[in-house]
């Protein structure tokens, strides 16, 4: 596949300090909000207030579709209703593995010409075909880190705005909206992994933007003072991951997360199983995400985050 690379002034700007200099004000590109999160997923909230999935109009083979933007995935996929309405060909010569809470499975790929995210175009992709949770209400796919890393991406969804920055004054540049700058590891498939503490103990968690809930990963709980018999209650229901994998999920009441200076008290948060290969104890998602201002710098390895500006 051809992608446009990042651009090589940002590595210059980062080693000249110029990227100190805040981004202007009006810089980056505003992409179309296509829907809130589905019925289904907020039922899995029970109710509670939080910050809709950041999904967006994105162009496949010159239809408009609705993808989320999931820095939890190091992919970009296709939904396979998506692969057979667009009546795609499959990759003869390509599967890929896909890593989810049941395991690893290899999906078939799909052959699409011609994939735009605003002025981001990349052609010829062979993507995998992997189902979604059932939640997802009529998505098309996930636009994963291997796209968005070749910028910025800001994120505000309670004031409607998700802006993608490929300026080389902004793509590893602060926001000119006030914010705490919070440093970040960049694995090598892209994923975001933050530091956090939960319920005062320092942890390491995935930045998922396309995660409805927060997760801790069960086989952890111990480290976090929770009780092993804890998993031992009734379940408070289901989990689902890449690939459709299903596990059955409980709640931990009333936890403590600070992300930087913000602290979030008295949560509700999930506990289920995540990839052994995950480097994480928490995927961090939209119920705390959801409700402030971000902007995340995959060359800078920031992520800036503030109050919303709505």
């Amino acid at each position: 596949m051809r992608l446009r690379p990042l651009p090589i002034l940002a590595a210059l700007l980062l080693s000249a300090g110029a990227a100190r200099a805040a981004c202007p004000p009006g810089e980056g590109e505003r992409l179309v909000l296509a829907a809130p999160a589905s019925p289904a997923a907020r039922a899995l909230l029970g109710g509670a207030a939080v910050g809709p999935l950041p999904v967006v109009l994105a162009q496949a083979n010159g239809a408009a579709l609705p993808f989320v933007l999931d820095t939890g995935s190091g992919l970009t996929m296709l939904r396979p209703e998506a692969a057979a309405a667009l009546d795609l060909s499959m990759d003869p010569d390509r599967a890929t593995p896909i890593t989810g809470i049941g395991g690893t499975s290899r999906m078939p790929n799909a052959l699409l010409r011609h994939f735009q995210i605003g002025r981001r175009v990349f052609l010829n992709l062979s993507l995998p075909v992997a189902p979604g949770s059932g939640d997802e209400g009529g998505i098309a796919g996930i636009v994963g880190a291997d796209l968005l890393r070749h910028g910025a991406l800001e994120l505000d969804l309670p004031a409607g705005r998700a802006v993608l920055h490929d300026s080389p004054a902004c793509i590893a540049a602060p926001p000119p909206w006030p914010a705490e700058a919070i440093p970040v590891e960049v694995t090598g498939e892209g994923l975001v992994v933050v530091p956090l503490t939960l319920d005062g103990r320092p942890a390491r968690a995935l930045l998922d933007t396309g995660a409805v809930r927060t997760v801790l990963r069960q086989d952890r709980i111990t480290d976090f003072g929770i009780p092993a018999a804890a998993l031992r209650a009734p379940p408070a229901g289901t989990v689902f991951g890449t690939g459709g994998e299903a596990a059955s999920f409980h709640i931990h009441e009333g936890a403590t997360l600070r992300l930087g200076e913000l602290t979030t008290a008295a949560m509700p948060i999930v506990i289920a199983p995540l990839p052994p290969s995950l480097p994480v104890e928490l995927v961090l998602g939209q119920d705390i995400l959801g409700t402030r201002r971000l902007l995340l710098s995959y060359a800078a390895r920031r992520l800036w985050v503030g109050p919303s500006a709505r």
